[in-house]
């Protein structure tokens, strides 16, 4: 055997024996002091591992602080959800402005009057007693006509006749019966649905119920020995405003108030015959009112001839004159109206 062979093996034991002891003082300087300072980072990784731990939990503190921001950030975001209350609080007064409403329509349902514009009346004079207005919830005419013996050429003598208009909403058949029920002996008649005479008194009634209200007329005619030889609702015809041409004889004369809405009317005129001409007629009556408000005339044939109309306004009346009545030359009407 070689001296080297002999040799190497206890070469080789030295080595062995030398790493061996170097590791075990090496580990025994670890554990006399954990923390060596080393620039060899192969040697750390496994300490570094156990010994990182204590680091690792000193920022965990830091990771939890946002955890309280976010948190508190929680009731701003929730804050608008209690807003809404308000906008519940804006729809009441819509609601009590509607409950006030129906209040403020209900009176002139209350108040309407559907014959509130029937302004006629009865007139003076009217007999009630003897011919009563039966079930009348208006008057729509009411007139007082005075005929005298001069247009009353048959019996010599005057002829006074009140005629009314009235609406009544009771059945045809019940005011027929009521009429009928003062007459002490009905007459018979194609026209009248009563007709006859209550103590000298001359009464009659026709019912037309093709509308509703039904539209009632009747007439009543003073004794022939009344002594009304003029009509008493003229007393204050405005002769001096109005003159009457050249005067012979008055033929009639007549006073109405009707309903005509909005207002009412009230009529008086004067039937008349004159000693001048027609020409001569038209002449006086163009001086005195051609200058009125609204004037205008108008002329057509009757049966008689020629019949003219002048119209206007003067002296707060609305006034007609006609010359040639009926086409007779002779007669002239003058008819003054007023508003009720």
């Amino acid at each position: 055997m070689s001296r080297f062979s002999k040799v190497y093996p206890l070469l080789f034991i030295a080595v062995i024996a030398a790493l061996v002891a170097g590791a075990t003082s090496c580990k025994a300087s670890v554990e006399e002091n954990p923390l060596p300072t080393t620039s060899s980072p192969s040697t750390i990784p496994p300490v570094a591992t156990t010994t990182a731990l204590p680091a690792t939990t000193k920022p965990l503190p830091a990771t939890t602080e946002p955890a309280p921001t976010t948190t508190q950030a929680q009731p701003t975001t929730t804050q608008p959800a209690a807003t809404p209350t308000p906008v519940t609080t804006t729809t009441k007064p819509p609601t009590t402005h509607a409950e006030v409403e129906p209040t403020t329509t209900l009176p002139p349902t209350t108040t309407y009057d559907p014959y509130g514009h029937y302004r006629g009346y009865l007139l003076e004079g009217y007999p009630e007693d003897i011919w009563p207005l039966y079930e009348s919830v208006g008057i729509e005419s009411c007139t007082l006509d005075v005929q005298y013996p001069a247009y009353n050429n048959f019996h010599n003598s005057y002829a006074i006749n009140f005629y009314v208009i009235y609406k009544s909403e009771t059945e045809k058949d019940d005011i027929v019966e009521y009429y009928l029920s003062l007459l002490p002996v009905p007459e018979e008649s194609d026209w009248y649905d009563a007709i006859g005479s209550i103590n000298g008194y001359g009464v009659s009634v026709r019912v037309d119920d093709s509308r509703s209200p039904a539209d009632v007329y009747i007439d009543v005619s003073l004794p022939e020995n009344s002594s009304m030889t003029s009509n008493p609702l003229l007393e204050d015809f405005p002769a001096d405003l109005f003159p009457l041409y050249e005067l012979n004889e008055i033929w009639a004369e007549a006073f109405n108030v009707n309903s005509n809405p909005p207002s009412g009317q009230q009529f008086a005129e004067v039937y008349f015959s004159h000693s001048g001409t027609r020409s001569q007629a038209m002449e006086f009556y163009r001086e005195l009112f051609s200058g009125a408000q609204d004037y205008e005339e108008v002329t057509v044939d009757e049966w008689k001839g020629e019949q003219t109309t002048l119209r206007g306004f003067m002296h707060d009346y609305q006034f007609t004159i006609v010359v040639g009545v009926w086409g007779d030359g002779e007669i002239i009407q003058v008819r003054l109206m007023q508003l009720l």
